[in-house]
C-alpha cells in the first residue's frame, strides 16, 4: 500500500445539509488541514484588500477589480465589519484565484477543501475523493432555522431557494456543470437519513478503501 495517496477531500454541500460541518468533523479525524473561509482570506491578501469586499461583490456583470472599486465608491468603514448574509457570488477572476489557491494547497498537505467547485478544480488529481452531501428540504429548513436563529419556516425556505439556485448558476458559469449531478462525485450522501456521524464514518471508511485498493 502506498501511503499518502488520497490526501485530498473535496466537499460540496446543499445549504442546511450539515455538510460543513461534517467536513469539519472528517478533519479532525483523519487529521487533515480544514480549509473553507481561510481560502477566502488567502485570495484577499493576495489582492491587498479584506475578506468581506470579496464576499459583498457580484461578478455578474462586471470584472473583479470593477467591483472592488464600486465597493469603496459605495460601502462605509461599518459596512466592512457586516457578515455575508449569504452565499457570496463570485467572478471569474475570484474563481481563478482560488482554483490556484486550491491547487497549492493540494499540493502541499492533506486537507479537507469545502466547496469552491473543488470537485471539478481537482478532477485530474488522483489523490482526491470527492463528496456531495444533500438533504431532504424539512431537514434543511430545520437546521437552518436552528443555526441562523429564524423563527419563520418560509424565511428558511426562502433562504435555501435562493442558495441552491446561486451555487447552481456558481457553477454552470464557471464550469459549465450541474453540481447536483452525482457522476461529479465519488460519494453522495443523504445526511438527512444518514445522519451527521454515520456521514463522517461513510467518508473516513471510504478513505480507507481507497488507500487499501492501491
Amino acid at each position: 500500500m502506498k501511503e499518502n495517496q488520497f490526501n485530498i477531500i473535496t466537499i460540496s454541500r446543499q445549504i442546511g445539509s450539515g455538510g460543513t460541518y461534517i467536513g469539519y468533523l472528517v478533519a479532525k479525524e483523519l487529521g487533515f488541514k480544514y480549509l473553507d473561509r481561510e481560502i477566502l482570506q488567502q485570495a484577499a491578501d493576495k489582492l491587498g484588500i479584506e475578506p468581506g469586499m470579496l464576499e459583498r461583490h457580484d461578478g455578474r456583470s462586471a470584472s473583479l477589480m470593477e467591483n472592488i472599486v464600486q465597493s469603496f465608491c459605495f460601502s462605509t468603514p461599518e459596512m466592512s465589519n457586516l457578515p455575508p448574509l449569504g452565499r457570496p457570488v463570485y467572478s471569474k477572476d475570484l474563481f481563478i484565484l482560488e482554483s490556484k489557491i486550491i491547487k497549492e494547497i493540494a499540493d502541499s498537505c492533506n486537507a479537507v477543501i469545502i466547496g469552491r467547485g473543488g470537485f471539478y478544480i481537482l478532477k485530474d488529481k488522483p489523490n482526491t475523493i470527492h463528496i456531495f452531501v444533500h438533504a431532504s428540504l424539512d431537514y434543511r429548513i430545520e437546521m437552518i432555522m436552528k443555526e441562523q436563529k429564524i423563527a419563520d419556516e418560509r424565511e428558511a425556505k426562502k433562504m435555501i431557494k435562493k442558495s441552491d439556485h446561486e451555487r447552481t448558476k456558481f457553477i454552470r458559469n464557471m464550469i459549465g456543470a450541474d453540481w447536483c449531478d452525482a457522476r461529479n462525485y465519488h460519494l453522495c450522501i443523504d445526511s438527512s437519513v444518514i445522519g451527521l456521524p454515520d456521514c463522517v464514518k461513510m467518508i473516513t471508511n471510504l478513505v480507507s478503501i481507497k488507500k487499501v485498493a492501491l
